[in-house]
């Protein structure tokens, strides 16, 4: 079972009167969705030539491809801020609550968990119940086939995983910057690559080095270059599958 956290921006008082009030509306919203889970599953697809290509085509070979489209539409072109005006609110918006998910628990002796969560006291009780109701069914949907967000997209805003969305940056970062780099110059080598962003901060060459030690040190620097693009890649095409986070 996940613990799960709120974004504390999403409690800002302006935020929750809107949503109580029924006043709430796509660029006011836009700001809390960076930095999280949501931002890096749309840079995921971003990065994914299949799920471009799919989006061209109209033709998903998987449910979960499929229903990773209706969700988000087609990115191509998109920049974050203009996906959440046009599509991303319409599909995702409805996670944003006057209900502040705290934690979550699962009993180990029991088949039940502990929702720990805070209550706007201007929201209505119709509000609040459909409120809660909305999230008993996310937590039910994130934790029935291993806990993975895209069996609940809609638990993004309250969702904590293993891999964490600072984790999911950095290996979009190295694998975004290898193929601009690839592309502006198809013979760099991946050390070069790893030492521009001192991925491996152990096989930085020194002036002192030996030749022989350069030498080594630049495999060292290619072997990770190469295991942080493959996670990435898996990353990335899970993601088009409908899977996601999973490296």
């Amino acid at each position: 079972m996940k613990l799960v956290n709120q974004n504390p921006g999403i409690r800002e008082r302006q935020l929750i009167q809107a949503i109580a009030a029924r006043g709430v509306c796509a660029p006011m919203t836009e700001p809390f969705i960076r930095g999280g889970y949501l931002e890096v599953w749309f840079r995921c697809l971003q990065l994914s030539k299949k799920y471009t290509q799919n989006c061209r085509t109209g033709n998903f070979l998987s449910e979960g491809a499929f229903n990773t489209y209706r969700l988000f539409g087609s990115v191509e072109d998109f920049s974050l801020q203009q996906w959440w005006l046009e599509r991303g609110c319409q599909s995702f918006g409805q996670s944003m609550t006057t209900l502040c998910v705290r934690s979550v628990v699962a009993h180990k002796k029991q088949v039940s968990y502990g929702i720990n969560l805070d209550l706007y006291p201007d929201t209505s009780t119709e509000l609040a119940s459909q409120e809660f109701s909305f999230w008993v069914e996310q937590i039910r949907m994130l934790n029935a086939h291993g806990s993975l967000l895209s069996n609940a997209p809609l638990a993004w805003s309250i969702y904590k995983g293993r891999i964490t969305p600072e984790a999911i940056k950095f290996h979009l970062d190295v694998l975004e910057a290898k193929e601009t780099i690839i592309r502006n110059s198809p013979e760099t080598r991946l050390w070069r690559i790893g030492e521009q962003m001192r991925l491996n901060p152990k096989a930085m060459t020194k002036t002192r080095d030996s030749k022989q030690e350069r030498v080594d040190k630049h495999v060292a620097m290619g072997k990770t270059v190469s295991a942080i693009v493959r996670k990435s890649q898996a990353l990335v095409d899970n993601a088009c599958e409908g899977i996601f986070p999973k490296f």
